[in-house]
């Protein structure tokens, strides 16, 4: 495998390759099994679900399924009923190293000249699949191609894998995983056939995130599942990011809306803004439109129906005592716009923080 950084692996948690049983997502798999077994299996699927549910795990999941069986039938035992494979197999083996000859996984390479990640998963990736498709499967066998996530290819890539999917080649399954399904190309989502993975209880979320959550107390580790809304992999990227400090430092300057403490709010910011804290700065660029979409629904259905972690809902009320939703809606709409802007022309990160909040104090 290669030594270059993994833009789907977080540090502390296991990489989706690595999963054996997939909590909470019976339902999908046992939809993509009864396609399997009823002779009728479409050759591309479009997994879908907020980020962090469990898309890539699934994905590969189902890669170890296909690639280790053997033939078409199911076996001395009928057709299988679970996803779940002999890990001690060697496509298991092969696939967890990231070396077998029968998956090809898209996802946004790393930039080693410029030291980052590219922005979108680019044509020549996906001119790449030719090499993978004119190599025989050794033993006639299925060959697996894993988007992750489709969402992140750019105009020409994505007309590329629309042109692969319109003439598939034989044995070859599409997976395309997918977090925001509305914004792909409508020719691609008609060539697929759509699985949804759905938020986890949260008990299963705290089951998946707490064996690796390590150095948060009880208390906090609900409080980081309250925020995952369903999803383990938003978890595990709050947690190292250090989202329960911002999470706990937007709450308390919300707190005294519309007379920020300066104190709290510049304290924040110059923290975002250090060269260190690029993942502090990121996680706070999507909690606040995140929490203020959680604010506005919560104050829509009650704030009684949403499992709220302590003094949450006082702050809401509070905001909504000061101004009325329709003005936070308008403050979020803001805020999404502020951030996207940020990215593009790379507005100082100290200045953008500071903005997100005073531009709740404006008059509208």
């Amino acid at each position: 495998m290669s030594d270059l950084p993994d833009i789907d692996l977080m540090e502390g948690f296991p990489h989706p390759r690595d999963c054996i049983r997939l909590l909470g997502q019976h339902t999908a798999e046992a939809s993509f099994l009864e396609s399997y077994n009823g002779g009728r299996f479409h050759h591309a699927w479009l997994v879908t679900g907020a980020k962090g549910v469990g898309k890539a795990s699934f994905a590969y999941r189902a890669a170890k399924f296909l690639l280790s069986q053997e033939g078409d039938g199911g076996g001395l035992f009928g057709p299988p009923d679970t996803l779940d494979v002999d890990q001690s197999h060697s496509a298991v083996h092969l696939i967890n190293s990231g070396a077998h000859p029968g998956l090809s996984v898209l996802k946004r390479k790393y930039d080693s000249k410029g030291k980052k990640f590219f922005k979108a998963i680019r044509v020549d990736d996906v001119r790449g699949l030719n090499t993978f498709f004119g190599l025989s499967s050794s033993d006639g066998g299925w060959r697996v191609v894993i988007v992750d996530p489709v969402d992140d290819m750019n105009t020409n890539s994505a007309n590329a894998i629309l042109k692969i999917l319109e003439e598939p080649p034989k044995k070859t399954i599409f997976f395309l995983l997918s977090h925001t399904p509305a914004g792909l190309l409508p020719t691609i989502q008609s060539r697929c056939r759509r699985l949804t993975l759905n938020p986890l209880a949260a008990d299963l979320t705290e089951k998946i995130i707490a064996p690796f959550a390590d150095g948060i107390s009880t208390d906090e580790l609900k409080t980081l599942v309250s925020l995952a809304e369903g999803s383990p992999g938003k978890a595990a990227a709050l947690h190292n990011a250090g989202g329960l400090d911002a999470f706990s430092g937007l709450l308390s300057i919300f707190g005294s809306y519309p007379k920020y403490d300066p104190d709290k709010l510049h304290g924040l910011a110059d923290l975002a803004a250090k060269k260190d804290s690029e993942a502090l700065y990121r996680v706070l660029c999507e909690l606040f439109p995140w929490w203020l979409s959680r604010f506005v629904r919560a104050a829509s259905i009650g704030f009684d129906k949403l499992p709220l972690v302590a003094g949450e809902a006082a702050v809401m009320q509070s905001l909504l005592n000061s101004k009325p939703v329709p003005f936070w809606i308008e403050v979020w709409e803001n805020a999404n716009h502020l951030i996207e802007r940020a990215d593009t022309v790379n507005l100082d990160k100290k200045q953008v923080i500071l903005n997100l909040f005073l531009s709740a104090t404006l008059k509208r």
